[in-house]
């Protein structure tokens, strides 16, 4: 069963899809059986954080996981690129991470793809060029 403010194994599914199986910062390409490793392994990012303590059942957050919110990234939390966007070792520009204040939702800021340059993610699993 999927936590709140988990992304389900079928959100999962599209955000790999939609990057191609390589980490959104760096376009390493990742191996599907190597998810949770720290080293070699890879890990699907929240753009906009869930927060200390994590997601209430009822939050008024519910775009935390949508594909927009997502993104793959070599490592975990504390290694490789996904640390180091935890770290904020990237500019705001490149939309790894968006303000949790809401005055954006994630779909709405673009993020700097790897492999496909500047792009909005969508809610569906797709993305657009950002403009």
């Amino acid at each position: 069963m999927t936590r709140p403010g988990e992304f389900s194994p079928a959100t999962v599914q599209l955000i790999w899809d939609r990057d191609r199986g390589c980490c959104v910062v760096c376009g390493r390409g990742l191996r599907r059986e190597r998810r949770g490793e720290p080293f070699n392994g890879w890990s699907v990012m929240h753009r906009e954080p869930r927060g200390a303590g994590g997601v209430k059942r009822n939050s008024d957050r519910p775009h935390l996981v949508l594909p927009s919110n997502g993104a793959l990234g070599c490592g975990t939390g504390t290694t490789g690129c996904h640390a180091d966007v935890e770290a904020g070792k990237y500019p705001a520009e490149d939309g790894y991470k968006v303000s949790r204040l809401g005055k954006a939702r994630p779909a709405d800021v673009p993020l700097r793809h790897a492999l496909f340059g500047m792009v909005r993610l969508d809610d569906a699993g797709g993305w657009e060029t950002a403009a």
